[in-house]
């Protein structure tokens, strides 16, 4: 397979280069035509807040007094392994957005799964989603 067919045509970058936020951009951009508008508008405020909770998350152990974005220099493979404290502890607690009604937090769960999925099956990660049963 040549370089070109690796390339995606949003970001420019073989797979192999591109960062979180790369792929954020990518998974918004794929399902923009394909979603209705209020189920886009949650992917997306999904994705800010998702990116946000990684940045907090990497910058757990940062002494500096500056932490910094790392969606925009790490690899996507370890995203799906913050599904559980993205729900749990970041958005659960909080009220980001107005999400706080039960439905749009099942929604939620749904675009998690479809987000992990799709890393999956788009070669970003090794990293299965398991569902509790």
């Amino acid at each position: 397979m040549n370089n070109l067919a690796l390339q995606n045509p949003v970001t420019n970058k073989p797979k192999s280069q591109r960062c979180c936020d790369d792929v954020f951009y990518e998974y918004l951009f794929t399902f923009k035509n394909k979603a209705n508008q209020k189920y886009f508008s949650l992917m997306l405020k999904f994705i800010l807040l998702f990116r946000e909770c990684f940045d907090i998350s990497k910058n757990k152990n940062n002494k500096d007094e500056n932490k910094k974005a790392v969606t925009n220099s790490l690899p996507p493979e370890e995203l799906p392994d913050l599904c559980n404290e993205f729900y749990g502890e970041f958005l659960e607690p909080n009220n980001f957005f107005g999400i706080e009604d039960s439905q749009e937090k099942d929604e939620i769960i749904e675009i998690i799964q479809h987000f992990s999925i799709w890393l999956f099956k788009n070669e970003y990660t090794k990293s299965k989603l398991s569902m509790a049963s």
